[in-house]
């Protein structure tokens, strides 16, 4: 096999993962915005985890393929990260959206503005998301452009770091003496935040590729 199909292929599957990781996080959003929710949060959170696991079978099967190929290719290296940075992201996709169930399941209530804040680091990981499968997406289109979609990534990470301060300091503002629910919330937006690094590390990646071929 030629190292131009295999890039291809490599490429077009690590889209199709950001599309799944996209997928989760829309679910964990859903979630998050629908106060007035008529089923057992649990029951939510289920979908977010099938996801996870689909993502996790995906990564497994496109590592075997990247490693069979490894001889026709370069840069198995970068492409591995990505790979393994986007499993983990779906992992702490998951794990966010356990302990947010868990939240409502308890009765828990955020306030307006630490709410807020989580809702829009939420938004802002979707976007990042959107933008790192671009980028992929450019490869093999146009690396300078896929350079463009990379930095939008950093700038989005530099977004969430400042939300994600915001967030930490007013939970213990205004949680009151409820240890549980501030461990758990604190936990949810851990994980939105180092999800939020790992996209960014992988965009990083895709830049030393773009810059290969442009």
């Amino acid at each position: 096999m030629s190292g131009g199909i295999a890039n291809l292929t490599i490429e077009e599957q690590l889209q199709q993962i950001c599309s799944k990781v996209l997928d989760e996080i829309r679910i964990f959003y859903e979630l998050l915005t629908n106060q007035e929710l008529n089923v057992n949060p649990l029951q939510v959170y289920s979908k977010i985890s099938s996801v996870k696991d689909d993502v996790e079978v995906t990564k497994y099967k496109l590592g075997e393929y990247i490693i069979r190929v490894r001889e026709a290719i370069q840069d198995v290296d970068l492409y591995l990260e990505i790979l393994n940075n986007l499993e983990r992201s779906a992992q702490n996709i998951d794990a966010a959206g356990y302990r947010y169930s868990v939240i409502l399941s308890r009765g828990n209530k955020m306030d307006d503005v630490t709410y807020r804040l989580l809702v829009v680091m939420a938004e802002k990981l979707m976007a990042t998301i959107t933008q790192l499968s671009e980028s992929i997406r450019l490869l093999s289109v146009n690396p300078n452009k896929s350079l463009e979609s990379s930095k939008a990534v950093v700038r989005m990470e530099e977004d969430v770091d400042e939300l994600y301060r915001s967030f930490e300091l007013k939970l213990y503002e205004k949680s009151g003496n409820d240890l549980v629910y501030i461990m758990l919330a604190k936990d949810v937006a851990d994980r939105l935040e180092d999800s939020e690094d790992l996209l960014k590390v992988s965009s990083d990646t895709v830049t030393y590729l773009a810059l290969e071929r442009s």
